[in-house]
């Protein structure tokens, strides 16, 4: 079982890598509209598959829909998939591994819980580990002026892990509210992807949305929706079934030790000594802020 889950975070770390050639053939916005609307089909019928055969939304959770559709879709992916034109996979995928240590600050903020010392030393080691890449690019360095640089590709991608950490605060409400999570996600790709696709069409206007051919953009969206839409987001489930979320969270680390590793062998990314010491930084916060949840994963296997 351990074995299946190691595979779902190496085909969720081939998504950063995939969304980074993607966006070579179109732009974000127009890619992340078609995309999502395309993968909104597959949801309702995994959703329909797994017996759940109610679509009926009542009309006091609509406000909620509409936040899950501009948290959870519209504005993490398309801010990710812009930033992505200018910041590498690896990148990505380790600030993106900032999320429960964002999810953390959050549920501090808004639901007032507390975190024990671990999950705290963990929250500041992960935290710290961004910066040597957050603030001063591919190389580390120790001038003032450039540490302190951020570029505003860099910005975008984290206020689209902020906006995706904060989406699971809604859609672990609507969750509890009783609806599936396959419709959640279906309902809001749709609606986050047409937001993009409008999003698209006042900013970009006329211009034409894909770079070089059509069939390649049709290609990588497809295998794209594939991978990251259809099995990985079905075996996650799959695993859920099996293994409890703590632990498959505790995991998470994994994400973005893969994504380097595709990111140097694949896209011939330069893993750069500030990319080193963030990832082992980021690993080790993560490895301190589920560190119970993990032993205590291990040994109910």
């Amino acid at each position: 079982m351990i074995l299946l889950a190691i595979v779902e975070y190496a085909i969720l770390a081939s998504t950063f890598t995939l969304a980074k050639v993607a966006v070579g053939h179109a732009d974000p916005l127009f890619l992340t509209g078609v995309r999502m609307v395309a993968s909104a089909p597959v949801m309702f019928l995994v959703h329909y598959w797994q017996g759940e055969s109610s679509f009926t939304i009542e009309r006091e959770d609509l406000g909620r829909f509409f936040q899950a559709s501009l948290f959870h879709i519209f504005l993490p992916f398309a801010c990710e998939f812009w930033a992505l034109q200018y910041v590498s996979s690896a990148k990505t995928a380790i600030t993106y591994s900032l999320t429960p240590f964002i999810a953390a600050a959050l549920s501090y903020v808004l639901l007032k819980k507390t975190l024990s010392v671990k999950q705290m030393l963990g929250l500041c080691v992960g935290l710290l580990g961004l910066m040597p890449i957050f603030f001063s690019g591919d190389e580390v360095s120790f001038d003032a002026g450039e540490f302190l640089h951020v570029s505003v590709p860099e910005v975008v991608l984290l206020l689209a892990v902020i906006s995706a950490s904060y989406a699971w605060f809604v859609v672990s409400d609507l969750m509890q509210r009783g609806y599936g999570i396959s419709l959640i996600n279906g309902i809001a790709m749709f609606f986050g992807g047409i937001f993009s696709l409008v999003a698209w069409y006042f900013i970009s206007g006329d211009q034409m949305p894909i770079k070089g051919s059509v069939a390649s953009f049709l290609f990588w969206t497809a295998v794209l929706i594939v991978v990251a839409n259809v099995i990985s987001f079905n075996l996650y489930g799959w695993l859920l079934r099996h293994l409890s979320i703590t632990f498959m969270s505790a995991l998470g680390f994994l994400c973005p030790i893969f994504a380097s590793l595709y990111g140097v062998v694949l896209l011939k990314e330069n893993l750069g000594p500030s990319h080193v010491i963030a990832l082992l930084m980021v690993v080790f916060g993560l490895w301190l802020f589920y560190r119970d949840e993990w032993e205590k994963g291990l040994n109910t296997l």
